[in-house]
């Protein structure tokens, strides 16, 4: 053979075995999310295309475009047949930017079962790790540092089946290492998965039985996902790294939870479709009119009625913090907590609009208290009923509402709950907010109908300074951060429960995340940062409870929000519980009284349709106050009213409210008087052509 020939045929050889080497060096798979096709994404190593599931969207990435997680049901998979073959060592990087944490380990990329296989993904703190499966055992590398939200970051992991070394890498530096060695047990009959697990499960950070396991996916953005043969050097990690010359902002649209536009507004309840944002809001089949909010005119108060709080309403203040409350709660050691809460499709939870007049509003929720397991407290096998509540909230022009929970007795006590919880206290924080940006830390104070008033610091054992409190404190201001401090008020006979809890991980207070909002199934979280919506506080009162009429039990209180002191809403409370009682002069007119629940007076027209001129007083004192008067009379009719208040014609709208119901026994009049008091008032309602 020629020497040239020789030399030409060592050159080809050389070339060929440099192309060889080169390809054992490249990724074996690379999703660089840049091409869009429907429901597959393609490998630009293989030209595979994979199975893309559940909701998803392109948006600007790291280079081309990124694929943006749900949070809940994005997946890509790759059948097990077409997953690359990996043999003893290997690297995966990937480009991820965080929306919220995942609530568990959520793979970037995994192919994982039993003993077999590797994971490489972030924990429910941020963390990165790389798990394999060495020698029949898993063993895990997590980096000492999480990783930012909101922010692109490079994160990469290795094993190198030579030297035994696992390693993690955050933006090119070395962030976690652990020694390993041992044979590799790959999953090769497994499909490959990014950006979800393969199965459901139980959240970090839960407490107790009721938390178990639940769907969920990375809540963000991934690109440039590529998976090695090999182990990479760090230089070459570095060199990855830095190859992106420009790391863009990361634009995720804001997280608050909606509550209808700043007040305010016409006093009434609007049903509407809040929107939350935009992959929350895709998980939800529901039409046009599924939440409703409550407006006052005189006030930028808002009360929301929302299905990220399974419709417990929320008061929202001015500046837009939020306060909620507990629903009828009871639980079980095996079971968990069986409450609303747990509903977080409203399977069982549903609202209504009963009146909506410039009187009162009236709204009607109905549930049915839930565990996690999605089951309801123990069937009636010969009714077929589980335990429902209804709850009746009326609103008044002043800002005050009041609610009515009303419940079945039992027929026996095995079909009863254990326990029930009426009231806890809770303040919501949306995404981005620790307890101490909405609340003092002279977080509660409690007051009696005396004036007297004590508040409470928060600390790890509140409950200590309970020998400073007044004598039954049956009114509560909640002292957040805003002008607007909301208020509850008990009937005389409710006990005051706990105050507060312990000291949470990232805050003073105690804080979970499992509600709001949240989809997962637990009753109960403990929030790892301030990146989901959470609750804290819980505050508990149980109120005076009453017999009701067929075979029920109500309780009752009064909400609203002051801009006074604790002490000055005593005269409120009294005239809320000890209101004076309504003398008619004359007949025409049946008076059933004074309906506390409702906060208002309750007659019978003795001539439905033909009214005559009610006439009467109010014998108020210092004892038995007035802080507004409310009229409901049954079968009025169409007639108009004017309305006199000792003697002086009172004028629509600035000093009273008129509303009118169509019901099946005739038309129903509600007339709303602002009045406030200690002394007898004359009052007279003359009927008058519309």
């Amino acid at each position: 053979m020629k020497l040239s020939n020789f030399l030409f045929v060592i050159a080809a050889a050389c070339q060929a075995l440099s192309a060889a080497f080169a390809q054992a060096q490249d990724p074996v798979a690379w999703w660089k999310f840049d091409t869009r096709s429907d429901r597959v994404v393609s490998d630009s190593v293989t030209q595979i295309s994979d199975s893309l599931r559940g909701n998803f969207k392109y948006v600007a990435g790291v280079s081309g475009t990124a694929l943006k997680f749900d949070g809940f049901t994005t997946s890509v998979v790759r059948a097990a047949k077409a997953a690359p073959r990996l043999s003893r060592s290997l690297t995966v990087e990937a480009w991820v930017a965080l929306a919220a944490y995942p609530w568990n380990w959520c793979p970037i990329i995994s192919q994982e079962q039993n003993d077999h296989g590797y994971f490489f993904g972030l924990d429910a703190r941020g963390h990165v790790g790389l798990r394999m499966a060495i020698d029949g055992r898993w063993v895990e590398c997590t980096s000492e540092a999480a990783i930012p939200q909101k922010k692109w970051v490079h994160i990469a992991g290795s094993y190198d089946a030579d030297s035994g070394l696992l390693a993690v890498y955050l933006d090119g530096q070395e962030a976690g290492r652990k020694s390993a060695k041992g044979r590799i047990f790959f999953a090769q009959g497994t499909d490959l998965l990014v950006g979800m697990n393969r199965e459901k499960i139980s959240p970090f950070f839960g407490r107790g039985n009721g938390n178990i396991p639940s769907w969920f996916s990375l809540d963000g953005l991934i690109d440039e996902v590529r998976l090695y043969n090999r182990a990479l050097p760090s230089r070459e990690i570095i060199n990855s790294f830095q190859s992106q010359k420009q790391v863009p902002a990361v634009a995720f649209a804001p997280r608050v939870m909606p509550s209808g536009p700043a007040g305010p507004g016409r006093f009434g309840a609007y049903y509407a479709k809040l929107k939350y944002y935009e992959e929350w809001d895709a998980l939800w089949p529901v039409a046009s009119h599924p939440d409703i909010v409550v407006q006052f005119d005189n006030s930028p108060i808002r009360v929301v009625f929302w299905r990220g709080t399974r419709y417990s309403p929320a008061w929202v203040m001015e500046n837009g913090i939020w306060m909620a409350d507990q629903s009828a709660e009871t639980g079980t050691g095996e079971e968990g907590c069986i409450e609303h809460m747990q509903d977080i499709h409203c399977r069982y939870s549903n609202v209504r609009i009963i009146e909506n007049t410039q009187a009162r509003v009236v709204i009607h929720w109905r549930y049915a208290p839930v565990s996690s397991r999605d089951h309801l407290w123990v069937r009636d096998e010969k009714t077929g009923w589980e335990f429902w509540v209804d709850e009746y909230y009326t609103f008044y022009p002043d800002g005050t509402g009041t609610r009515k929970m009303i419940w079945r007795k039992p027929f026996d006590g095995d079909h009863y709950p254990p326990w029930i919880q009426k009231q806890e206290t809770i303040v919501l924080c949306h995404p981005g907010q620790r307890p101490e940006d909405v609340i003092n830390l002279d977080f509660i104070t409690l007051a009696n109908f005396k004036g007297e008033s004590h508040t409470y610091a928060w600390t790890k054992e509140p409950a200590s300074l309970r020998q400073s409190e007044p004598a039954e404190p049956l009114i509560q201001v909640v002292n957040l951060k805003s002008k607007a401090k909301p208020f509850i008020i008990f009937e005389p006979g409710s006990r005051r429960g706990y105050i507060g809890g312990n000291e949470g991980l990232y805050s003073r207070f105690s804080t979970c995340n499992h509600w709001p909002v949240a989809q997962i199934s637990s009753d109960g979280r403990d929030a790892q940062a301030p990146d989901q919506p959470s609750s804290f506080l819980g505050t508990t009162t149980d109120p005076f409870l009453h017999d009701g009429p067929d075979q029920t039990y109500w309780a009752s209180w009064l909400y609203g929000t002051t801009e006074r002191t604790a002490a000055e809403l005593a005269a409120l409370g009294k005239g809320w519980t000890r209101s004076p009682k309504l003398e008619i002069n004359g007949a025409g007119y049946e008076n059933e009284g004074y309906d506390l629940s409702e906060r208002a007076y309750l007659l019978k027209c003795g001539s439905p349709g033909r009214p005559s001129v009610l006439d009467g007083v109010l014998p108020a004192s210092e004892e038995s106050p007035l802080s507004a008067i409310c009229l409901v009379i049954k079968g009025w009719g169409d007639s108009g009213v004017q309305v006199k208040l000792d003697g002086r014609t009172l004028n629509e709208t600035k000093d009273y409210r008129l509303g009118y119901t169509r019901e099946l026994e005739g038309n129903q009049l509600c007339v709303w008087i602002k009045a406030a008091g200690v002394k007898p008032v004359h009052l007279k309602l003359t009927p008058q052509s519309r």
